[in-house]
Order: structure tokens, then C-alpha cells, then sequence
């Protein structure tokens, strides 16, 4: 099985709301579940959602010189190691234990 690509949160700033429609049109960006665009000192931003091979795209749009584009964080990095902190076996399997792991449906 391949591992999928990496996934990136990153801030879009555009000058105005016309430059970020234009950008998000352009690139069919992730916006996640709760968009919301934000007046800043630069314009106006959002959080926007990329794999690795999109944000390359997405830096090479035609829209991309009327937006700047932050890396924020590696999300699928942040979710790999949150992962390892999880115990493993089934957390509920001895009533007289404090419960660890992810479970097991039974």
C-alpha cells in the first residue's frame, strides 16, 4: 500500500476578497470545515488545505503572484505523531484497568 502524500495547512493572504476568490476558483483548495476569511493588516486571509503536490501547484497558478501563501504546519506530520502517543491493545478489556489505546469493536 503507497502512503499518501503529506498535507499541509497553510495561510492565504490576498489584497482583497476578489484576489482570494479568484486564487480558490483557481486552485480548488481544501478550505476545511469552518472557512472563514479574516481581514488582516495585509488584506484578507485563509487557512487552506494542500497535499504537497497541490501547494506546488498552487504556487504555480496563474492567481498565485495576487496571493502570499504561508506554510503553517504539516498536518499529516502533527497526526503521524499524535498517533505514536496512543497505546495499543484493547483499552477496554479488563474492567479493573484505566482504559488505553484505540479499542477494539467487538
Amino acid at each position: 500500500m503507497s502512503e499518501e502524500p503529506d498535507v499541509f495547512r497553510c495561510h492565504v493572504v490576498a489584497e482583497n476578497a476578489e484576489a482570494l476568490k479568484e486564487f480558490l476558483h483557481e486552485t480548488q483548495a481544501d478550505v476545511g470545515c469552518r472557512a472563514i476569511a479574516r481581514g488582516t493588516r495585509a488584506g484578507v486571509g485563509l487557512d487552506l488545505y494542500f497535499r504537497q503536490d497541490q501547494l506546488d501547484q498552487a504556487r504555480a497558478a496563474r492567481s498565485a503572484p495576487l496571493v502570499n501563501i504561508t506554510e503553517v504546519e504539516n498536518v499529516t506530520e502533527n497526526w503521524r505523531n499524535r498517533k505514536e502517543e496512543v497505546g495499543g491493545g484493547d483499552r477496554f478489556a479488563d474492567r479493573d484497568v484505566v482504559p488505553h489505546g484505540l479499542g477494539r469493536k467487538e
